[in-house]
């Protein structure tokens, strides 16, 4: 991880944003755009990867073009919060393939799901059979996805 002797300068910003937006950027072309040659920017991006600042590439996917053309934001509040329940909840997460992500927050909440299902259906079935049975979940609240205007992960 980076330490506070660690800085970013803004040419590995630079690099990050670029790879970001376009993982697939050949080293020749990346090293272009961020004024380096290759041998540098490629080191450079070496050390990014150590210090674990970039954790990992991959591909954006097309929901909709796999059949997954309805997300959701669901708020979970758990009735209770001891070590055993939040290992119980987090096991019943893992398990179920519709759940994409899970996040722990911080407020009146407790997590926080991303979920995709094929249409309002399969998303009505799943939260009765699915995310209402999972033990000691209290409450849920369900937002639906219009539109995502910015994702960068």
């Amino acid at each position: 991880m980076i330490s506070s002797k660690s800085t970013l300068d803004p040419i590995d910003r630079k690099l990050i944003s670029i790879l970001q937006a376009d993982a697939r950027v050949s080293n020749v072309d990346l090293a272009a755009q961020v004024g380096l040659s290759p041998t540098p920017c490629s080191r450079r991006v070496k050390r990014l990867e150590d210090l674990g600042v970039i954790t990992g590439y991959g591909a954006r996917v097309n929901q909709a073009a796999l059949g997954n053309g309805i997300s959701v934001l669901i708020a979970v509040r758990l009735l209770e919060s001891p070590l055993p329940v939040l290992d119980a909840f987090i096991e019943a997460v893992k398990a179920s393939p519709e759940i994409t992500k899970c996040q722990l927050v911080t407020g009146e909440l407790d997590y926080i799901l991303t979920v995709r299902t094929t249409d309002v259906d399969a998303l009505r079935e799943w939260v009765l059979t699915e995310l209402k049975r999972i033990p000691h979940v209290a409450e849920t609240s369900t937002m639906l996805i219009l539109d995502t205007v910015k994702s960068v992960e």
